[in-house]
């Protein structure tokens, strides 16, 4: 009689745990897109947030039967189970707006990152150019020295 609930509710409330492990990764995610010594970490920070998503995505799937029934014809064990996992859903809900905002910021800083270091490799670039161009522009000096005796 409660089988469906009692999965509904397993399922969200392994959603909520797969977002709070989104949501520390990426506000860890956040500090070290505003350095450049950490792009490895980054890099696994990155690599773990796609295993998290994935399972996101997986749970997602398993939740979407229950997306066509009508809430209120749902049998749960008691009024306090339904509003416990209402609580988590929302929640949850929360976490998702919360992680979209982190991953704008963390794009934002890297796109701002990248942004610098070209910059920097520009006026590298003309600095080495104009380098080049005086070596060239001056006339080679040759030194000689003579070795013979009168």
């Amino acid at each position: 009689m409660f089988k469906q609930t009692d999965q509904l509710e397993q399922l969200i409330i392994e959603k909520h745990k797969v977002l709070e492990q989104l949501h520390t990764l990426s506000r860890y995610q956040l500090q070290l897109a505003s350095s450049l010594d950490h792009v490895e970490d980054l890099m696994r920070v990155v690599a773990a947030k796609q295993t998290l998503i994935d399972q996101l995505l997986n749970l997602d799937e398993q939740l979407n039967p229950f997306r066509d029934q009508d809430p209120e014809s749902r049998n749960w064990r008691n009024p306090a189970d339904r509003q416990r996992v209402s609580e988590i859903a929302r929640n949850s809900k929360v976490l998702l707006d919360e992680l979209k905002q982190f991953e704008n910021q963390s794009e934002q800083r890297v796109r701002e990152k990248r942004d610098e270091v070209s910059a920097q490799l520009q006026a590298s670039q003309k600095s080495t150019s104009t380098l080049e161009g005086y070596a060239s522009s001056q006339p080679e000096m040759v030194s000689q020295f003579d070795l013979t005796s009168e």
